[in-house]
């Protein structure tokens, strides 16, 4: 006579209830039939778990996954990089270094992985685990537009040939090398501004060409250089979904810029927390002073800086969960 044997797992219909590491062995597996979950304890000792169809949409479908999905479509590059797992490989090199673990997707099969399930030290991923041997791994990386500081004093420049003379450039009687940016600047002949276009022309930046006839020994040329500023800032946004610290928000390479100044806002609700913050690092260490701290109901986090390879990364430790951290950054060059 045959018997029929019932094999029944550890289970659970409470939704959201994990298996504490305790109570598995390695090779036993829990159902959590509420949440359609199976949960196995790894090898190193922390409980996983696999995710049903139904789950995978839903996660698929998120705020988070959504909000990561729409900060790379507002991005001016997605890269996209695929591999097929062997079991073994968890190192992949990348074509583009992204600036935080927020600006990369990992997908495996499809599946969107969590950001604490891999690292990412410059232009290479490293898994916690292996995708197994066919499966197939997507990574698309966003490529962030960079921006420059460019500031020009006033200057006035000072011209007295010896000859008749058409075209002023280098050195004035000053030694100032002329320089200018185009159609910001004035100039005169003996006191009197000339017309751009009809007295002169001033198209390169380094020269200007008189058009009503050469100025001859004894005239004097006033060219006057606006001061100007042009700013380009590097912008971003992170949103930080746990109160996990060190979380990164920015960051920038290390062999390009020395120093960068943050202008940083985090959000979450109804409360804001705004604060600067200047970064110089020696190529290992990196140095940080705070100021204009100011925030509308309480503090919302706490900012940090550290090197990881060729990347001076700027980390937030949040108060609460689901805060949206914005940075605008200034870089001065090695």
């Amino acid at each position: 006579m045959t018997t029929n044997t019932k094999l029944k797992l550890k289970k659970s219909s409470v939704v959201g209830r994990i298996p504490a590491s305790g109570d598995l062995e390695y090779g036993e597996v829990a159902i959590n039939y509420a949440d359609g979950k199976l949960y196995y304890k790894h090898s190193s000792n922390a409980v996983k778990a696999f995710l049903d169809q139904s789950s995978i949409s839903i996660f698929i479908d998120s705020d988070y996954v959504q909000a990561r999905s729409a900060a790379i479509a507002d991005a001016n590059t997605v890269i996209l990089n695929e591999y097929t797992g062997d079991s073994s490989t968890t190192a992949f090199a990348l074509t583009h270094s992204p600036t935080t673990d927020h600006h990369a997707i990992v997908m495996v099969d499809g599946v969107v992985q969590q950001v604490n399930t891999y690292s990412l030290a410059g232009s290479q991923l490293t898994l916690d685990e292996a995708p197994v041997s066919g499966s197939e791994l997507e990574v698309r990386t966003l490529r962030v537009q960079t921006g420059s500081v460019t500031v020009r004093d006033h200057a006035n420049y000072v011209f007295q040939p010896i000859t008749n003379t058409t075209i002023f450039s280098d050195s004035d009687i000053n030694s100032q090398i002329l320089t200018y940016d185009i159609n910001k600047l004035d100039v005169y002949k003996n006191g009197v501004r000339l017309v751009n276009g009809l007295d002169y022309t001033a198209s390169t930046g380094t020269s200007v060409t008189l058009l009503g006839g050469a100025a001859v020994s004894g005239d004097t040329i006033n060219i006057s250089s606006f001061a100007t500023s042009t700013l380009a800032a590097n912008k971003n946004t992170a949103t930080l979904y746990t109160t996990a610290t060190n979380q990164v928000v920015d960051a920038y390479n290390k062999t390009v810029s020395r120093t960068a100044k943050y202008v940083i806002q985090m959000t979450q609700g109804s409360r804001h927390h705004s604060q600067e913050v200047l970064l110089v690092h020696d190529g290992t260490t990196v140095s940080m002073v705070e100021y204009a701290d100011i925030y509308t109901e309480s503090d919302l986090g706490t900012v940090d800086a550290s090197i990881s390879g060729d990347l001076v990364r700027l980390q937030v430790s949040p108060t609460y969960t689901n805060t949206t951290v914005k940075t605008n950054r200034i870089e001065v060059d090695v």
